[in-house]
């Protein structure tokens, strides 16, 4: 089977990402922090090769969405965007109270995390229950 134009195209993004992380290290680009363009950009080249691998073993030349898994991702979205809107009040709201002080940084990061974890959580949620009706 051979796989879609459009999973190769990813993944040569991915393998220039990755070497472009490589090169610039040998480069030493950040001297004082050699490793930098490294740890920046091989996750993001890994990610475009591993994404369209998975992808085309599990869907193969079949679709990967529909209606009813657009309407599952939107539903999904929504309550996840729901939710990070609620946290991110809450976070304030205990700041403004001084029951809890973050830095700038660790809210971004604890609203990112809140945000991309509950999205997964809830689409997962929504196509389990709808497969068992």
């Amino acid at each position: 089977m051979r796989m879609k134009e459009r999973y190769r195209v990813e993944i040569a993004a991915g393998v220039c990402f990755l070497l472009a992380g490589i090169a610039l290290t040998f480069l030493e680009v950040w001297p004082e922090e050699p490793m930098t363009p490294f740890c920046y950009l091989a996750p993001v080249g890994l990610a475009l090769i591993m994404i369209p691998l998975v992808r085309s073993w599990r869907y193969g030349d079949e679709p990967h969405k529909d209606e009813r898994t657009d309407g599952i991702s939107t539903r999904g979205f929504v309550y996840s965007w729901h939710l990070t809107v609620g946290v991110m009040v809450a976070l304030f709201v205990m700041d403004d109270a001084g029951v809890m002080t973050m830095t700038v940084q660790n809210t971004l990061a604890l609203t990112i995390l809140v945000a991309t974890f509950s999205a997964l959580i809830f689409q997962w949620h929504i196509s389990r229950t709808e497969e068992n009706l």
